[in-house]
């Protein structure tokens, strides 16, 4: 079972037990309403469009969209859209235009965030609102009311994603700052790239095996974000093996049990001291390193040194490879092609007629060594019977 790190299920039962009773916190009852009536609906997987995925949503997305969706909602109120339901196409057409202009500024940082500072993910709210029209479109088609697709002529300029990338060396200067718990969970990350906090604190102690003298993670389907997978660990196996003796867990214990922020708070701070304010390669500062960033960081690391992309996939959970080269954004990639990972058509020629080549002339040697046995047989016999013996070759 997936351990819910951040309390999502409980804030989303508290936000659906009060939104019920005064509404959503700054919006107009028409808003609020239609806002409530899109969550709920998400809640059940009902009145989803074609194009996105089929079933309910989960409390950490739905806790997202209800967020995001307020937040675009407060904004349209500003902008004097008190009544995002209104149908009459004066209204449709006021309404995609404000959009259109708000996501310019938002991308252009006319609009701020609360603390003062430029949207990082305006296309994530786009998404977002984009979503939201699909379903409003749908209702309103089961009641005959055909609505137009105001989003269809958007698009923003995707920011590229920036994240504090720790080498193995950067990792190596770090450890020692911190208690052999926690030197082990560092370690674990970076080599087991596996999604923190969700499902590092769902394993639990019967997910880690021994097999040919390797230690092994099992990431159960219930666990993973996406899918299950086994894996090695490469250099933090003996690591994890001590860890679970040193505190005595049993297989239903949970193998990592300590809190994300604290540890992130930390990990801000001995980054601070080590590295100061310089930027790491993935284009963030590495005092605002947080546990994901091991799951960049070791990927990065890995992505050079193996031979089958796949299996950095599988151990990531990634399925598809469109997700690896979002976390390692190409860093510590060549372009050179070593032979013994790639033979061109002339390699595969060659080798072809050698082989054969080869094969004519292991034949021959057969048809040579036939003859020779053939010989001495019929000498053999020759001397025995005292008669000329002549031996037919079968075929």
């Amino acid at each position: 079972m997936k351990v819910d790190v951040y309390g999502h299920k409980q804030r989303y039962e508290r936000w659906k037990e009060e939104v019920v009773k005064t509404g959503e916190e700054g919006l107009t009852k028409k808003n609020s309403d239609i806002l409530i009536k899109y969550t709920f609906d998400m809640e059940v997987g009902a009145n989803v469009s074609k194009s996105s995925q089929r079933g309910p949503r989960q409390p950490a997305r739905l806790n997202n969209l209800r967020q995001r969706m307020a937040q675009i909602m407060r904004m349209l109120q500003e902008r004097g859209i008190n009544d995002i339901t209104k149908k009459d196409k004066d209204s449709m057409k006021k309404l995609e235009k404000i959009l259109t202009k708000m996501w310019s500024d938002m991308q252009n940082g006319n609009i701020k965030t609360k603390n003062g500072g430029a949207y990082k993910s305006v296309d994530t709210y786009q998404k977002v609102f984009k979503a939201f029209w699909n379903w409003f479109i749908k209702i309103n088609k089961k009641e005959d009311v055909v609505l137009p697709n105001i989003c269809e002529d958007w698009g923003v300029r995707k920011e590229e994603p920036k994240f504090v990338a720790l080498s193995k060396s950067d990792l190596d200067k770090i450890v020692p700052y911190f208690t052999l718990d926690e030197q082990t969970i560092i370690l674990f990350l970076f080599d087991s790239i596996i999604r923190a906090p969700t499902e590092l604190m769902s394993l639990k102690v019967e997910n880690i095996t021994e097999k040919k003298g390797e230690v092994w993670v099992n990431v159960p389907d219930e666990v993973s974000k996406t899918f299950g997978r086994n894996f090695n660990l490469v250099f933090s196996g003996n690591a994890i093996e001590e860890y679970i003796k040193r505190n005595k867990l049993e297989p239903q214990d949970h193998l990592f049990q300590f809190s994300p922020p604290l540890l992130n708070k930390k990990l801000q701070q001995v980054c601070k001291q080590v590295f100061g304010d310089k930027l790491s390669e993935g284009g963030d500062y590495y005092k605002n390193i947080t546990l994901y960033d091991f799951r960049h960081s070791g990927a990065i690391h890995f992505r050079p040194l193996v031979k089958n992309v796949d299996k950095l996939r599988h151990r990531g959970g990634w399925t598809n490879l469109k997700m690896i080269n979002y976390y390692t954004k190409f860093l510590n990639m060549t372009g050179q092609i070593e032979k013994e990972d790639l033979l061109v058509e002339e390699d595969k020629s060659k080798l072809e007629q050698e082989m054969n080549l080869m094969k004519k002339e292991f034949e021959a040697m057969q048809k040579q060594m036939a003859q020779i046995r053939r010989k001495t047989l019929e000498d053999t016999a020759g001397k025995i019977t005292g008669k000329k013996v002549k031996i037919t070759p079968k075929g």
